[in-house]
């Protein structure tokens, strides 16, 4: 059994797709598939049903699925520890990679950038923004290292560290009827005009949950649109603070809370458990949990932080993970 068989069934496992996990690794569909075929003859199992939207795994693929993130993790601690002996004690130097909602990624930036390189001189840091379904596609495929994700946890080769609960406002033009509006109830907003993301999205579902279903939707998936078009009067968005932090203060739009439920969503930071964090990475990964507290404390960031969720990093030792 070749390791680059066993990633690569990983990523077809976790995207259900033969073509999208090609594309993530930068093969052809035919090297792939041609992969899962030479698995599947060493193992003597079939390991996928495969159909006309993709693959789903079989109860052997199941099994095979939940013991390879540990195979592949004790794999590349093997290596790293013969690539790189005496590595202990040496400046923490290296490239990271960072996965950045869109909506949160002027209010990172600035400082968390400029802190990184006074504390770590070494590491050459890249923020990488996008929507979290993109994000998570990035981290899936080995593009980032570490990413910050809106909504629940989904599969099994991502770990999420909760950092806080956020909460989410309807966006409106600065009228003085939205101006005096004290709380959107999901009822009200459902007789508005709306303006969302593409499903499959967090916000998307968070609205159906809440019995929101209108049928006047216009579907973007660029935050600047959505918060221009939600400037001009045309509809109503729903975001997280942040996104409109800027527009808020010049009093172009105004945030107005959502009651009964109100709507929130957890925000964790990530990594693909497959493989373990660099030393640099690690350093990011504390680095990231302590501005995000630090955001949250000052109130430019609105949610309620998690409880310490230091399990993931703790006894990683030479980057051996502390898994889900």
């Amino acid at each position: 059994m070749e390791i680059r068989h066993l990633r690569s069934f990983v990523h077809v496992a976790e995207l259900r797709s033969l073509t999208r996990a090609a594309a993530f690794l930068r093969i052809s569909q035919p090297a792939i598939s041609r992969q899962m075929r030479l698995l599947e003859a060493e193992l003597r199992t079939t390991l996928f049903h495969r159909h006309g939207h993709g693959v789903t795994l079989t109860h052997a693929g199941e099994l095979l699925f939940e013991r390879s993130a540990a195979l592949l993790t004790e794999f590349e601690n093997l290596r790293q520890d013969i690539a790189a002996p005496g590595r202990k004690g040496r400046a923490v130097s290296g490239v990271v990679s960072v996965g950045v909602p869109i909506s949160i990624s002027s209010m990172l930036a600035h400082p968390f950038l400029e802190t990184c390189r006074n504390l770590y001189p070494g590491i050459t840091l890249k923020l990488v923004e996008g929507f979290s379904s993109l994000i998570n596609e990035w981290l899936l495929s080995g593009s980032i290292e570490l990413a910050i994700l809106y909504g629940p946890p989904s599969g099994n080769v991502v770990t999420h560290v909760p950092l806080l609960t956020e909460d989410l406002f309807a966006i409106g033009a600065a009228t003085p009827e939205n101006r005096a509006r004290p709380f959107f109830l999901p009822r009200e907003l459902n007789r508005q005009r709306l303006i969302l993301p593409h499903r499959p999205h967090p916000i998307r579902e968070m609205a159906l949950q809440a019995g929101i279903r209108s049928t006047s939707v216009i579907e973007v998936d660029a935050l600047g649109i959505m918060v221009e078009l939600a400037r001009t009067g045309i509809g109503y968005t729903i975001l997280p603070a942040p996104a409109v932090s800027s527009e808020v203060a010049a009093g172009t739009v105004v945030r107005i809370p959502i009651r009964d439920p109100a709507f929130s969503w957890p925000v964790s930071l990530c990594y693909a458990n497959w493989r373990p964090l660099s030393p640099a990475a690690e350093a990011i990964f504390r680095m990231l949990r302590s501005e995000v507290a630090s955001l949250v404390h000052q109130g430019r960031w609105s949610g309620r932080l998690a409880p310490s969720a230091d399990v993931a990093l703790q006894g990683r030792g030479k980057g051996r993970s502390g898994r889900r």
